[in-house]
């Protein structure tokens, strides 16, 4: 696996993290949001001028010295990425194609490469099999090997579920203002507060969704005996059988309604790639036309 996945770094060029700004058309009228580009540090506090933002007034200076205080940033030069991929057992599913797991490290790489091409510093946060485990942003190659270590070692790790709402919470008490999260997932284990820990990622940083689903997940197939391949084994879902499969119908719908309240009306755009499709091209697409991208998927399924 981990030769795949340095090999993703060949699709470099087709991926421009840049255009995730172009995503925020995609949710107009539902937040305000900005792209922020790179982060800021921050370099020093002056006395406040009028103008001034005053999200950026330093109350600490203003209490000590009794007259009104602004902090100043400086810009900084590498961007945090961090790439948050779901190891949960529901990853490691699949009709057709490839795993969802395998995609989604795949797309993870690809888009880290992307991001080292561009300047940034690239950092990864699984969640799923082996718990929860971070490594923080790191510029480079070096820093992508390291990434793509996590990722294999993640992939292979026990059996513990965890919700994305933990992960997202975790994150928030590390990650820098002006970062860009990527989560990479099938979003079927959301947990109770996913909403609330997106909304606030989204006040200082750029969030993007990128939903990795089989079509059996969201398509009803036809009355018929499937088989279904997962880390348990080999299965057959019967789907002659009417009761079966108006479960699994409403099962469907629930989920893509969780993904609409929890995803989208957070205000982070929603980037769908199947594993019956190139995930390459699903991607490129997605990130050069992420209204289009978005709004297909709401016709076809919502």
């Amino acid at each position: 696996m981990t030769k795949t996945l340095v090999n993703t770094r060949r699709h470099v060029r087709l991926f421009n993290l840049t255009a995730i700004k172009k995503a925020t058309s995609a949710i107009s009228g539902l937040h305000d949001s900005r792209f922020r580009g790179r982060g800021m540090d921050y370099q020093e506090s002056r006395a406040y001028q009028a103008g001034d933002d005053i999200r950026n007034m330093d109350w600490r200076v203003t209490a000590r010295t009794g007259t009104a205080h602004t902090k100043l940033f400086q810009e900084e030069r590498e961007r945090p990425v961090y790439l948050l991929v779901d190891c949960n057992q529901s990853m490691h599913f699949a009709t057709r194609g490839q795993f969802k797991s395998v995609i989604a490290a795949q797309i993870a790489t690809a888009l880290g490469w992307s991001a080292v091409q561009q300047g940034d510093r690239v950092g990864v946060m699984t969640f799923g099999h082996g718990g929860i485990d971070i490594l923080k942003a790191t510029a480079g190659k070096r820093g992508m090997m390291a990434v793509i270590q996590q990722l294999v070692k993640a992939d292979q790790a026990g059996s513990e579920q965890v919700p994305l709402d933990l992960t997202l919470k975790q994150l928030r008490s590390v990650l820098r203002p002006g970062s860009l999260v990527i989560v990479i997932s099938d979003f079927l284990n959301l947990g109770r507060h996913c909403k609330k820990h997106l909304v606030q990622l989204r006040k200082h940083n750029d969030v993007l969704a990128v939903y990795v689903s089989d079509p059996f997940e969201h398509d009803t197939p036809p009355p018929a005996l499937y088989g279904v391949h997962s880390d348990q084994g080999n299965r057959i879902i019967n789907l002659r059988n009417r009761k079966i499969r108006n479960r699994l119908k409403q099962q469907q719908q629930k989920h893509q309604q969780r993904l609409v309240e929890n995803i989208i009306h957070a205000g982070v755009p929603l980037l769908p790639i199947t594993t019956d499709s190139d995930w390459v091209i699903q991607t490129k697409q997605g990130l050069n036309r992420p209204q289009q991208a978005m709004q297909q998927w709401l016709k076809d399924t919502v």
